[in-house]
């Protein structure tokens, strides 16, 4: 009977130390995966490449047309937390074009706008990213402001370097409507 106690004392024993070193482990496991995304950084910096479709495009004669140009953008973050970032996203249209305003009916040409936004991310999971913000466009003639949505899917390569595709809604108050398509490369650095 001693025996028996004994027994099952030590196998008690042992089970609760397995348990001990298994959670020290998992802390352990915890601590490496922090260190590694704080080690990615709290800045981020992306360049996209895409094509951008005017709304309310024209010709030079004032009849309605298919208009997209080529675009880029050129977007800065601060990574708040894992899961949020403010940011500055800055579209750059690279042709000329006309529009057709909403309020006067004008044909307006634009000269190769550019529109920074202040913008709000929200990353879901471990691909897609979702942002609103707030700018203003500017170019020769009048500027406009911006209120951009964005949706991004993006796969981490190595090292803090990301590809990401992009699809971002301008919509510009009183004027057009833009709509971009790209992809791009992202590098997270700093702490």
């Amino acid at each position: 009977m001693k025996r028996l106690i004994f027994i099952n004392l030590i196998l008690v024993l042992s089970l609760m130390s397995n348990n001990c070193f298994a959670q020290e482990e998992d802390e352990a496991e915890d601590n490496e995966e922090m260190e590694v995304e704080e080690s990615e950084g709290r800045h981020s910096i992306a360049f996209v490449l895409g094509h951008a479709r005017i709304g309310q495009g024209r010709d030079a004669d004032g009849n309605r047309q298919f208009t997209a140009v080529p675009s880029f953008a050129l977007d800065y973050n601060y990574w708040i937390s894992e899961k949020f970032a403010l940011g500055l996203h800055t579209d750059f249209l690279n042709e000329n074009f006309f529009i057709e305003t909403e309020d006067e009916g004008q044909l307006i040409e634009r000269e190769r706008p550019i529109a920074p936004a202040i913008m709000g991310t929200y990353k879901s999971g471990d691909h897609w990213s979702f942002g609103l913000g707030f700018g203003r466009e500017f170019a020769e003639g009048e500027d406009y402001f911006v209120t951009r949505f964005a949706i991004e899917y993006g796969v981490e390569i190595r090292n803090g370097w990301e590809v990401l595709g992009s699809l971002t809604q301008d919509f510009r108050a009183n004027a057009y409507n833009v709509t971009s398509i790209g992809i791009g490369i992202e590098k997270r650095f700093g702490k």
